[in-house]
């Protein structure tokens, strides 16, 4: 008995009450069963049996559930009181041989060796407000590089899907042959404009020199003595020839 005078002292010394605790806690699971089979009972109402044999059914009902709650709560009391020594005795005893402090109480206590006060907890608060501002920060801008990662791997996955989509239409065949056809063609058609082109020059330079001679047999015939200054019908014929022997080279 002196043990556990001196078990309680120190329990009260400490600001501690474990009989209360475990009483708070029997109290609950008793709270627990009850809702429990009332919850049964509520469930079970007349109307769920049928108004006929409502009044027996609710009797039978009722008497049913008492007696499975009767059975189900002396099994619960004994593990319950089972329990309730196992914390006293293991859990929530005070190591022999300890001494409770005189002058001070264990919130004070806890207060005094953690040295904390409020303006020290408004410094931690606010040094924690900016912890999370800064995560909150680092969060969105990680936020915007998986956003531009997700837009550059869709961009690639569409890029890689138009060179599929090219590399299988050159796979084709007919393709091939069509490529191959356009790349021999392409040495002959340089060919035929290089003869365009001489054909042209030379077209041009006779052209030329066509006019110079009509200019010239013009000039002559202009000069001849005994004629007038208007053309002849020679003249004309002359010119008319000249132009249409240009016009066939």
């Amino acid at each position: 008995m002196e043990g556990d005078g001196e078990t309680s002292a120190a329990e009260a010394a400490l600001g501690l009450s474990p009989q209360t605790f475990i009483n708070e806690v029997l109290n609950f699971v008793d709270d627990v069963c009850f809702q429990a089979f009332d919850y049964c009972l509520q469930e079970g109402a007349p109307t769920a049996v049928g108004a006929a044999t409502a009044t027996n059914k609710a009797e039978e009902l009722k008497r049913g559930v008492n007696e499975i709650h009767h059975l189900v709560k002396d099994v619960l009391d004994k593990r319950m009181n089972n329990w309730e020594m196992y914390c006293l005795r293991k859990c929530l005893t005070v190591p022999e041989g300890f001494v409770a402090p005189e002058d001070d109480n264990s919130s004070a206590m806890v207060l005094h060796k953690d040295g904390n006060s409020d303006s020290e907890l408004d410094a931690e608060l606010n040094s924690l407000r900016k912890k999370l501002a800064d995560a909150n920060k680092e969060s969105e801008e990680l936020q915007r590089e998986i956003s531009s990662l997700e837009r550059q791997t869709t961009y690639k996955s569409n890029l890689n899907s138009s060179i599929a989509e090219v590399l299988k239409l050159f796979e084709d065949k007919s393709v091939q042959e069509n490529i191959q056809a356009i790349a021999n063609t392409i040495p002959k058609l340089h060919q035929k404009m290089k003869v365009m082109k001489r054909k042209k020059v030379e077209l041009e330079a006779m052209v030329g020199q066509n006019v110079w001679n009509v200019n010239c047999l013009r000039d002559q015939k202009r000069l001849a003595p005994g004629k007038g200054s208007a053309p002849s019908t020679e003249d004309m014929q002359e010119v008319n020839a000249a132009v249409n022997d240009s016009r066939k080279e």
